[in-house]
């Protein structure tokens, strides 16, 4: 595992709850179970988030977990059911690019109430994922007994007050920028930063499951909130996962605000090299509209802005034989312009600094074209633009850029290089 700070969930509704056990397998008390009852650790390394999109959340900040602690388990209860009754529960973990490290699902529950899904534990001095899978009858109560827990018959964990909304501790719990916890007593940020050598996913659902799209789910860490990051146009939310293949029409959910988003589309080609892919979102009558991605290219990934309206959700039809993740983010989770730049294919950048000449290239031949906005004072996308770039084949330019906040929207076939030079 990486030791990082994870967002760690389980799905189907299950209510989800984490215990700090000793070398002994055992808590040192009841403080080391944190549920929806018991929201904070007192080191602060873990805290209860609660339900989303059917997903209750822990944040489990690895490196902060004291040292007398050598498991966190990860378990789940059902409420007025067992968890036979869900189909396919699955605990996953999140690192805070939004990559999944850990996913397991349990296939053979059956009248069991509560479920230890799996644990982290300190090996070499760093941290690993067992899947356990060990299932209880006497629901939640029963598996905190079997781990040092004291619970009394009328107070169980199982019988505790409903979980609260879902908010990071800390924070009201009205629709504030979704931040995650400060240092210790509450856990540091996390700035998005690549993480290395993810423990493998398990095989892909078979073909006939992936025509079928993923119902949302929230599997990235949230963005800093825009006055940590100095970019503050655009709203601010959770971002929002969906996979699937082929030709499939994806339903933002109604809890992203309104305004400009930035959807980002990753391709799996497979061994066809080049594979056309196309997807617009969809108009108030259901017909297409912006098309949002227009390509042929073999890319990980195409970046491209798009609108939550005011009285309905984003909407897009996907046109392609690829298999694909879509995944609907903030723009302040856009890249960086700084300094120089290296990518592929279409991008949405935010640029920050002052005047400057934009130096450009390409390899290759395609259709290029970017445009900037001025964003400052504006609630909205303004409607008045700057053409920066364009041009086909191999491109070799510079062009002026006004100071930022500027919100750049670059459609591009094959690779690019772009540097910033500050005018004197």
């Amino acid at each position: 595992m990486p030791s990082v700070a994870l967002r760690v969930g389980v799905q189907r509704g299950l209510d989800t709850s984490a215990l700090l056990l000793t070398a002994g397998g055992r808590v040192r008390g009841d403080a080391d179970m944190v549920f929806y009852g018991q929201q904070v650790h007192p080191s602060g390394a873990v805290h209860h988030l609660g339900q989303h999109s059917g997903t209750d959340w822990l944040y489990v900040d690895l490196p902060q977990v004291e040292d007398a602690v050598e498991r966190v388990a990860i378990v789940a209860s059902a409420d007025g059911g067992t968890i036979g009754d869900v189909p396919e529960p699955a605990v996953e973990a999140y690192a805070p690019d939004g990559t999944v490290v850990v996913r397991y699902a349990v296939t053979d529950a059956t009248t069991e109430t509560a479920f230890v899904f799996g644990e982290f534990y300190r090996r070499a001095g760093g941290w690993k994922f067992r899947a356990v899978g060990q299932g209880y009858a006497s629901g939640l109560a029963g598996l905190a007994t079997d781990f040092g827990i004291d619970v009394a018959e009328d107070d169980a964990p199982a019988e505790a007050k409903a979980p609260p909304p879902f908010q990071v501790p800390g924070q009201p719990a009205a629709a504030a920028p979704f931040q995650v916890p400060a240092p210790a007593p509450a856990p540091a940020p996390l700035l998005a930063q690549p993480a290395q050598s993810f423990q493998p996913l398990p095989p892909a659902p078979p073909p006939a499951l992936l025509m079928q799209p993923m119902q949302p789910v929230q599997p990235m860490q949230p963005v800093p909130a825009p006055a940590a990051v100095g970019w503050d146009f655009g709203p601010v939310f959770e971002p929002f996962v969906y996979e699937g293949r082929g030709d499939q029409v994806v339903s933002a959910p109604r809890t992203i605000p309104t305004g400009p988003v930035m959807v980002e589309f990753g391709l799996t080609h497979g061994e066809d090299e080049y594979m056309y892919s196309c997807a617009h979102a969809l108009d108030k009558w259901n017909k297409d509209g912006d098309l949002l991605l227009n390509t042929m290219e073999n890319c990980p990934f195409h970046r491209a802005l798009a609108h939550v309206p005011k009285v309905r959700r984003l909407r897009m039809k996907l046109s392609t034989s690829a298999s694909w993740t879509v995944r609907v983010l903030p723009l302040a989770a856009a890249r960086r312009l700084e300094g120089e730049l290296a990518g592929r294919g279409d991008e949405v950048l935010l640029y920050t600094g002052p005047m400057a000449d934009l130096r450009f290239e390409t390899q290759g031949e395609g259709y290029v074209c970017m445009y900037g906005y001025e964003v400052a004072g504006h609630a909205e996308l303004p409607e008045d633009r700057l053409l920066l770039v364009n041009d086909t084949d191999d491109i070799s330019m510079s062009t002026p850029i006004p100071a930022g906040p500027l919100l750049l929207q670059l459609t591009a076939h094959g690779p690019w290089t772009m540097r910033v030079d500050p005018v004197d």
